[in-house]
């Protein structure tokens, strides 16, 4: 669990460094003078993440080393092919987003990967992607009064 820590704590404030230095200012544009710059709440949470990241990785090399007879696996192999799975889920489903389906590419999302996580139930595959798809239209077109793209 401690190099699941450190990886952890690494992988974390390097996104949030990464997002200081080059998302946040390439992405978000300067406000004019006298008024509260839009970055400044991504700027903060980003600020926050490298924090506690910092901390996880003080804490994990604090922590006295155990000796252990066996190296510790951080990732086992059935959490990799479930990684590799919803990645593949998302990448299916940007790819119909940029093809100018949101449609197809929210049915892939929710449909997909219900059955990545081992659902079989056809009335829960079709009526979970419906309702939550048809619940964001109600919430856009009708409450709001909006369009999505």
């Amino acid at each position: 669990m401690e190099r699941a820590d450190l990886i952890s704590g690494v992988v974390l404030a390097v996104f949030g460094l990464m997002m200081l230095a080059f998302v946040i200012p390439m992405q978000i544009e300067q406000a004019p003078e006298g008024y509260v710059s839009p970055r400044l709440v991504p700027n903060l949470a980003m600020i926050v993440v490298v924090g506690l990241s910092a901390l996880l990785i003080v804490k994990t090399l604090r922590q006295t080393q155990k000796p252990t007879s066996l190296p510790e696996i951080v990732f086992s192999r059935s959490e990799m092919m479930a990684l590799l799975k919803i990645s593949t889920v998302f990448a299916v489903a940007l790819v119909l987003f940029w093809l100018g389906t949101p449609l197809g590419a929210g049915v892939v999302l929710v449909a997909g990967t219900l059955i990545f996580l081992g659902e079989r139930r056809p009335l829960i595959l079709t009526l979970m992607p419906a309702g939550l798809l048809l619940a964001i239209w109600v919430l856009f077109y009708k409450v709001l009064g909006t369009a999505i793209v």
